[in-house]
């Protein structure tokens, strides 16, 4: 009996409990359903951004993997890459970090309501736009710091005794050879001096495109050529192992200034862009020591030795400091990296050069013109190729093509034993380096974007329909958006809207609430760099002095109400309050005093109807919750404002 009466007990509990949670159901869903206010917008946490810049960063770690296990399998890594390791482990922690304040400014964002004051989310997007952007600068660091840490241990700077390059390595031979390298030499530098010119061109223009398969494989071929080139400077057809001397040179010692330099430089560039004086005065500082070396060894005894890899590296310094003082645009900013990893990278090659124990060369003619056939075109051509290498780089940073690490065959392409051809192979015919091939791989405009509006002139609060065809423009695959501003006001204030990539599209905005001369602005997308592609004007005049007919500035229940009645079709805008994101939209037909349509904003979209009174001064009406609904939702109703304020 007793269980009988326990079990009873538990039911009837059950039941309550069962009863209690349905009527508070009921009760949150009635209080959600009267009123448009009643939800909460809440922004996603990962935005398209964010999402992308992880997805670069794991690419990136992945890279990363690929070169320090290689530096394991290899053995110990090699201590002439140690500055670049060392530059690499604190963009890593710079982006690490950077991510890390994203998610939390996200996470922050998500839990605003509403009626917070406007402030707060104003500046929390301005952090979250900052933290983004330095996620994408130190992202874009270690993967060039990475590369180049690749390129040095691939190319076994440290390495004393290397059996396939000795079987390569043999003297130049200047009755045989002269001819053929000053040739080579002289092809290859016209060839740099093409692909220089096309990027003078790549850089002014808005979105440039490119094959950036074709690209790809001719920057590999030039990364090939740049190391022959430095080879047979060296008067040998490849390098030969390495052998360490007991005693530093005059220009190791200058040059251990510079590559602690050019590490101090690169970790003060990680956050942001440098002034451009100090920038300049921190340049002059490593160009002055290097060059006064010259001037003081090898310039006075009249060789030659290592005085073309003493003028690589400075040109390499400027060319950095030069992309630098240029733009702080993505672009820019890959392609200042892309140069100071390469002075670092050159920096441990002439480190690596200066330990090499040279074995007589036999009694073969010298040139006049160096210690080599051929030295000062060698050298001349390398400068001219190291040039058009971060050239070419930058035209394809600048046209989003991916950034290549591996070749065909799945290993990375560094040098010209890489590939089993000899460094005189390689330079003198052996790689396809022509200029119609150049051409092949230049750049060109893309097409613009097709825009149009539905009409020249709004009145204040009007929709606007925006269509878009995305296809024919490059710049916009993906990601691209659209914005409202005022004519000649700065980028980077309006509301965006984001574009559906390669396809047609149409967007309702809302004119805005103050007259005068405004431009639909399109956006690249933000792998293009997120340029303005092109300007609409249009003009935004006022309501009227009163409200005429459903044409006028209505207080209902949501905020003001814009109302334009052009023939029968009356749209407009409203803000639920002072604090909403966006506008909400009302779209509809006209039948003598009675609209029939839908709302449209962020929390939704529903049906409607309103009626205006004799007088034109008032309207009432409803709305639903679903398009086909124009009750259900609540009242909807109106007092004109013109006129009585």
């Amino acid at each position: 009996m007793f269980d009988d009466h326990k079990r009873l007990i538990l039911a009837a509990l059950a039941a309550l409990i069962a009863i209690m949670s349905a009527t508070v159901a009921w009760w949150i869903w009635e209080r959600s359903a009267g009123s448009q206010n009643s939800a909460r917008v809440v922004q996603q946490i990962a935005s398209p951004a964010t999402i992308r810049l992880d997805r670069d960063m794991a690419r990136v770690l992945d890279l990363l993997g690929t070169v320090e296990s290689g530096a394991v399998a290899a053995g110990q890594p090699c201590e002439r890459c140690a500055y670049l390791a060392q530059t690499v482990s604190v963009y890593r922690e710079r982006a690490e970090t950077a991510l890390a304040g994203i998610r939390e400014s996200e996470a922050a964002l998500s839990q605003i309501a509403d009626r917070a004051p406007p402030g707060t989310r104003a500046t929390l997007e301005r952090a979250l736009t900052a933290q983004q952007k330095a996620a994408a600068r130190a992202i874009a660091g270690l993967r060039s710091y990475t590369s180049a840490m690749g390129e040095c241990e691939t190319e076994r700077l440290c390495q004393r005794d290397d059996g396939l390059r000795a079987e390569e390595t043999r003297p130049l031979d200047c009755t045989r050879d002269a001819g053929p390298v000053r040739a080579a030499a002289a092809r290859i530098e016209q060839l740099s001096e093409q692909v220089i010119a096309a990027a003078r061109q790549c850089q002014t223009m808005v979105c440039p495109v490119m094959n950036c398969e074709r690209s790809a494989a001719f920057a590999a071929d030039l990364e090939i050529a740049e190391m022959s080139l430095a080879e047979l400077a060296g008067g040998r057809t490849a390098l030969p192992g390495i052998v360490e001397e007991t005693a530093p040179t005059g220009l190791a010692v200058v040059l251990g200034g510079v590559e602690r330099a050019l590490v101090r430089l690169a970790i003060d560039s990680a956050a942001t862009s440098l002034e451009a004086d100090a920038l300049s005065a921190r340049a002059a500082d490593m160009r002055t020591g290097l060059q006064g070396w010259i001037e003081e060894t090898e310039l006075r005894k009249g060789v030659q030795q290592h005085a073309w890899r003493v003028g690589a590296l400075v040109a390499e310094i400027d060319v950095a400091a030069e992309w630098a003082r240029r733009d702080d645009s993505p672009e820019y900013t890959q392609a200042y990296f892309e140069a100071l990893s390469r002075a670092m990278l050159s920096a441990a090659r002439l480190d690596a050069a200066l330990a090499i124990a040279e074995a007589p060369v036999s009694a073969a003619p010298r040139s006049a013109s160096g210690p080599v056939c051929g030295a000062n075109e060698l050298a001349n051509a390398y400068l001219k190729v190291g040039q058009a290498i971060a050239a070419l780089g930058f035209c394809r940073a600048k046209s989003a093509c991916p950034q290549p690490t591996l070749s065909l065959s799945g290993r990375p392409i560094r040098s010209a034993s890489d590939r089993s051809i000899g460094a005189l192979a390689a330079v003198t015919g052996a790689l396809p380096l022509t200029l119609e091939r150049a051409a092949d791989a230049a750049v060109r405009a893309s097409l613009p974007v097709e825009l149009s509006l539905d009409q020249a002139a709004y009145r204040t609060g009007e929709a606007m329909t925006v269509s878009a065809d995305t296809a024919p423009s490059a710049c916009l695959m993906s990601d691209g958006a659209i914005g409202l501003a005022k004519v000649g006001s700065a980028a980077g204030r309006e509301e965006r809207y984001a574009l559906a990539g390669n396809a047609a599209s149409e967007i309702l905005l809302a004119a805005p609430g103050e007259p005068g001369r405004y431009v639909v602005r399109v956006f690249a997308s933000p792998e293009r760099g997120g340029h303005i592609l092109s300007e609409h004007l249009l003009s935004v005049e006022t309501l009227g002095s009163s409200c005429q007919g459903f044409t006028g500035l209505w207080d209902t229940e949501f905020g003001r109400l814009h109302l334009v009645d052009r023939q029968g079709r009356v749209t407009g805008s409203y803000r639920r309050s002072e604090f909403a994101p966006r506008p909400g939209l009302l779209i509809a037909s006209r039948d003598r005093n009675t609209l029939n349509g839908i709302w449209l904003s962020e929390l939704g979209r529903g049906g409607a109807r309103l009626r205006l009174a004799e007088d034109g001064q008032s309207f009432n009406g409803t709305w639903g919750v679903k398009v086909d609904r124009i009750s259900g939702g609540g009242r909807w109703t109106g007092r004109c404002l013109l006129g009585t304020q």
